[in-house]
């Protein structure tokens, strides 16, 4: 029974459960853009390769301000940079709502909007991941980021349903608008958070450029880092961003449209449910062996796209591409949280971002006119291989067979330096009032 309920204990402490209620609603919203945006760009053009720019435009400002995102959320409060970061995507999906509901709305326009919340994005997701090891701390981290992922999911089966039946009657326009006032909600609840948590600003020593230097050296005294980095960065590129982009027009063209798209994804949101009720629970002792084995998962996906399949085949390879993507990333951030100093956190994961991401871009700027040089099939079929391929190639690195599920001494000598450190700051302290009383 307790081992039942180990899943549900951050919940019992109060900053964390703020910040979940605040990431659940925004996870409603954030399942009401992708297919809001697809459909208004094919209602206003027809055409993928404008669906590939304005994909592009939201993931490009994570790309070159992930760095940025990291070091400041390592320097200043998390909590600040988070709240900025969703005022601001407020304001970006705002305005797009607006321009779509009024018929106003051009492609320049919603690219350089998806510009803006991408910025917001790319502030966001480094600061998260270090504020979610202070909330609930590093015991609980894993039951934590499974909780988070499970409230994602569940809210993507409600939001996409939703997504659906608002794109279809109503317009992508009112689907926007609603995620964006769920930006509101997550920074009201960030907002109530305490200004200043336990080991969340751990120093400023430097400028900005000296905190980018010390996460990339940090990352890079752990090989397995670059070796996950180097599969995400492909699989991205390769096997993901086709899917994004070239789905929502497979389903316009053979499967009828965002109801068949809807569907698919509520399938994906289901597998992600079931993905993290399984990684709250699964505690494999090669945590980073485990997350790449499951990401095979992901090929059937691509593959049934390609044919196209019929959409309960596709439903069902969504469910288990969804899956693997929450238990995959679960297991990754759990063990970077868990085994690199607090100090580093947001940092580290800016990098491994950077590196991830950084041919996604690229990915989804050409799948658009690969597809229309070469045809939907064969480029989404090479996705699917190279899911195969690249994973059997990264279980042959050693670095990821020796990280363990238990955290390493990097950990203990985090909590070790703090320790020191504030040993030290209290034996200057009485240092210095013994010599303030001493008679001269």
């Amino acid at each position: 029974m307790s081992s039942a309920w180990s899943m549900f204990a951050p919940l019992a402490v109060r900053d964390f459960r703020r910040y979940y209620l605040g990431q659940t609603a925004s996870a409603f919203g954030d399942s009401l853009t992708p297919i809001a945006i697809a459909f208004a760009v094919l209602g206003l053009t027809g055409s993928p390769v404008d669906l590939g720019i304005v994909v592009l435009s939201t993931r490009l400002p994570i790309v070159l301000l992930t760095l940025l995102g990291g070091a400041v959320g390592d320097r200043f409060s998390r909590r600040a940079v988070m709240l900025i970061a969703d005022l601001t995507r407020f304001a970006a999906h705002g305005v797009t709502a607006a321009l779509l509901l009024t018929g106003t709305a051009h492609i320049w326009m919603l690219v350089v909007l998806q510009l803006v919340a991408g910025a917001g994005s790319a502030f966001f997701n480094p600061a998260a991941v270090g504020l979610i090891a202070s909330l609930a701390g590093k015991e609980r981290v894993q039951a934590a980021n499974s909780l988070i992922s499970i409230s994602r999911s569940a809210s993507s089966i409600l939001a996409l349903g939703a997504a659906g039946a608002l794109v279809a009657l109503a317009g992508p326009g009112w689907a926007i608008l609603a995620d964006a006032l769920t930006f509101l909600v997550s920074a009201a609840f960030l907002y109530r958070l305490p200004r200043t948590l336990t080991a969340e600003r751990p120093g400023k020593q430097g400028g900005l450029l000296a905190s980018i230097g010390g996460g990339i050296a940090e990352v890079r005294r752990h090989t397995w880092l670059w070796v996950w980095t180097i599969h995400v960065a492909v699989t991205n590129v390769i096997v993901v961003a086709p899917i994004l982009v070239l789905g929502p027009y497979v389903a316009e063209q053979h499967l009828g449209g965002a109801p068949a798209w809807s569907a698919i994804g509520i399938a994906y949101a289901a597998g992600g449910l079931a993905g993290g009720l399984l990684s709250a629970r699964w505690r494999p002792g090669r945590p980073m062996v485990a997350a790449i084995l499951v990401f095979l998962l992901m090929a059937p996906f691509p593959a049934l796209l390609a044919v196209p399949a019929e959409v309960w085949h596709l439903v069902l390879a969504a469910m288990a591409a969804g899956a693997q993507v929450v238990v995959y990333n679960v297991l990754q951030t759990t063990a970077l949280q868990q085994h690199l100093p607090e100090r580093f956190v947001a940092r580290a994961t800016s990098v491994t971002m950077l590196g991830s991401l950084v041919a996604a871009p690229l990915g989804m700027g050409l799948a658009g006119p690969a597809a229309a040089l070469l045809g939907t099939r064969p480029v989404l079929a090479a996705g699917a291989a190279t899911a195969v391929l690249i994973t059997a190639a990264t279980l042959l690195a050693p670095s990821v067979w020796r990280v363990r599920g238990t955290p390493t001494r990097e950990a203990d000598t985090d909590t070790e330096w703090r320790r020191t450190s504030r040993r030290e700051r209290h034996s200057k302290q009485g240092s210095g009032s013994r010599r303030q009383g001493r008679p001269s």
